[in-house]
Order: structure tokens, then C-alpha cells, then sequence
């Protein structure tokens, strides 16, 4: 923040990077009827290309919302969990995409040595209130399985971003 004599607050922020949302926005937005690929978008400006298209050509519809699914225990100061996943089943609709590095084939031993972060789940829907409702069902869909060393089951934040997602805004 900036902040002028006359006590006036300004936010300077420049990210020059791709956001790791991008996802979200892309897929509420249309670019002349079409979901944008907003990184091929930023690479063909940044090589010098002409914009090609008008604020009126971009339209905005529905809503979008991110969930990063992580090993940590949200009660303990979101503390990572380490140990290693048995079973890793996320599921499929049209409405959702998921990407993750954990393999649902075989057992996955979390690295202590990096993020607990297990995958980014992204759900849509024509409203906010679908797009919840969506989220809901993608976390009580989610099975993740597995145990530390001393034979304690995994935790996840699933039930904090269950309990969590009633404060998310309305429109």
C-alpha cells in the first residue's frame, strides 16, 4: 500500500506471473464465445502480439471455486501430516477437474521435506450456490486413505473445507 500526504491508500501490486487460479477464472470466463487459455494468452502479449479482441468480446458466467486438498491437521495449527497414502480416489464429473502429483495406483510415501498439498480440485457451476453444493459433493466423494509411522490415519483438510464452505460470498 501507498499512501498519499492527504491520506489517500492506494494498492500497488503487479503480479507478472501467472497466477496458479488462473484455472478458476478461466472457467467462468468466454473470450468470443470460448473458455480462455489465459497462459497462451499472456505468453502471445508478452512476445509482442496484438490483443486481437474487446472488453465486449469477454463474458463472465456462473462460478468457479478452488479447493487444495492437503495432508495437515487444521486443529493443530495446520500442522503437515506425514506419512504415506494407501488409497487416493478423487472423482470425476463434468463440472469438476482435478491435478494432482498422487498416484491412486499404488502407495504414495509424503515427503516430509515439501508441502503436504496432495491436489487442487476446481468445481463450477451456473451459480454460487450450485457451485457449492458441487464442492460439497466433490469433498464427501473424495476417499483418501493412509497412515503415519505409529499407525494414525491420515488427515486431510476435507472437514475444514466442508465446514468452511458456507462463508464463501453469495452473489
Amino acid at each position: 500500500w501507498i499512501v498519499s500526504r492527504s491520506g489517500q491508500a492506494y494498492l500497488l501490486e503487479v503480479n507478472t506471473r501467472i497466477q496458479v487460479e488462473n484455472d478458476v477464472s478461466a472457467r467462468i470466463s468466454y473470450l468470443q464465445g470460448k473458455h480462455p487459455n489465459l497462459i497462451r494468452e499472456q505468453i502471445r502479449l508478452a512476445l509482442g502480439e496484438r490483443i486481437g479482441y474487446k472488453q465486449d468480446d469477454i463474458e463472465f458466467k456462473g462460478a468457479s471455486i478452488e479447493l487444495r486438498i492437503v495432508a495437515e491437521n487444521t486443529s493443530r495449527n495446520f500442522a503437515p501430516w506425514i506419512g504415506t497414502i494407501t488409497r487416493f480416489d478423487m472423482p470425476q464429473f463434468e463440472w469438476s477437474a482435478v491435478y494432482t502429483h498422487v498416484p491412486s495406483d499404488r502407495p504414495y510415501p509424503i515427503p516430509s521435506e515439501y508441502d503436504p498439498n496432495l491436489a487442487l480440485a476446481l468445481v463450477w457451476g451456473e451459480t454460487m450456490d450450485q457451485a457449492k453444493k458441487r464442492a460439497l459433493e466433490f469433498i464427501d466423494q473424495t476417499i483418501i486413505e493412509g497412515q503415519d509411522s505409529s499407525g494414525e490415519g491420515i488427515i486431510t483438510n476435507l472437514d475444514y473445507l466442508r465446514s468452511h464452505l458456507d462463508r464463501l460470498l453469495t452473489f
